[in-house]
């Protein structure tokens, strides 16, 4: 193994993907049987072969799919670094995944709840979650990306993804725009961050991820299997599918690769109708239903409706006089007396 190719590729990754990384090059090379640097020798096809062979091998060796496809992604992720596109068959489901109870799947409910909890720098970090991107993408975000306050929301901005290597056509939905106008007046205007370090600089992956399990356990959110940052992607992308927004379109929005193939033709797609549908149901404070003002006002005007239906009534019945707001509340009485006090029967009502 070529320590020193490895490690330039592995300088480039937070410390716990390092590690599945490497041993996940390990792995490959027990199945190769040469060093992984072999596959840089090879054209994108073979490559893809040879990663396929890999795939079914662990499955032989029985591991199971998400095993697999963490183990799969270090010699692609390897090979990418150093310019090269595998191209493997996507019918065979190497980067398929099985949900597991061991995540926790998170609601849009225990989002809003942990909002409850949250300081200001903290809501923008909530905001940023429900926008679906990785962690280390997140802490990667510069601030004047966002400084955009003056425009009409939802306001679309570019985000560039490191492991994936494609950008982001997100959004800052109206509910974010109002965060961020208070937010950007506290921040250190010369740390380009949007999620700046107390001392200065960046939030690593590790610190974000230690703040957003702090501000769950401070909700009160008893998680069901692990709860991590990435949780916010399956929401977002999870969401997205039960409101009937397309995969491509979902996949645009948060930054995830589609086939070369397709990305051509959605590339210039229009996404913000897709966005807005989706950011009614992800905010983290939601709508208010109308004020009761305007509840009485509209129950107000249905009623004056009512009376002046039952009035017409009344007056064709001869029990009201045209020219009177008030019924012949006599006639009414004679007509609501038990039968037999009735002088005659009067039908009000056919």
């Amino acid at each position: 193994m070529d320590m020193s190719r490895l490690n330039d590729w592995l300088s480039t990754v937070s410390k716990a993907t390092r590690k599945s990384y490497l041993n996940g090059a390990k792995k490959f090379e027990k199945f190769y049987q040469k060093p992984i640097e072999e596959l840089l020798n090879l054209n994108d096809e073979q490559i893809g072969h040879e990663i396929e062979r890999f795939y079914f091998w662990l499955k032989e060796q029985g591991h199971g799919q998400n095993s697999c496809r963490n183990l799969i992604n270090s010699p692609l992720q390897f090979c990418k670094h150093f310019g090269k596109n595998p191209r493997y068959k996507r019918s065979i489901g190497m980067y398929r995944t099985v949900m597991s109870d061991r995540q926790h799947k998170m609601t849009i409910q225990q989002v809003q709840k942990m909002a409850e909890f949250a300081d200001l720098r903290q809501q923008v970090m909530l905001e940023v979650y429900l926008m679906g991107f990785r962690i280390r993408d997140v802490t990667e975000l510069k601030w004047l990306t966002f400084d955009r306050l003056d425009e009409e929301a939802p306001i679309e901005i570019a985000v560039n993804t490191q492991k994936e290597n494609v950008s982001a056509r997100a959004f800052i939905s109206e509910e974010f725009q109002q965060l961020l106008k208070r937010y950007l007046t506290t921040i250190d205007r010369e740390n380009e961050y949007l999620l700046q370090s107390r001392e200065g600089g960046k939030l690593s992956p590790k610190q974000l991820e230690h703040v957003f399990q702090s501000l769950a356990k401070k909700a009160g959110i008893v998680p069901h299997g692990s709860l991590a940052w990435h949780s916010g992607r399956r929401l977002f992308l999870r969401s997205g599918v039960e409101l009937g927004i397309s995969v491509w379109a979902l996949k645009l929005m948060c930054g995830k690769s589609i086939q070369a193939s397709d990305s051509t033709y959605f590339q210039d797609a229009e996404l913000r109708e897709s966005f807005q549908k989706l950011s009614n149901v992800l905010r983290l404070f939601p709508k208010q239903a109308q004020t009761n003002g305007t509840t009485k006002a509209v129950l107000d005007t249905v009623m004056e409706i009512l009376k002046e239906l039952v009035a017409d009534k009344l007056r064709q019945k001869g029990l009201m006089k045209k020219t009177s707001k008030e019924p012949d509340w006599q006639k009414i009485y004679e007509q609501l007396k038990p039968e037999s006090e009735q002088k005659e029967t009067v039908e009000v009502f056919t």
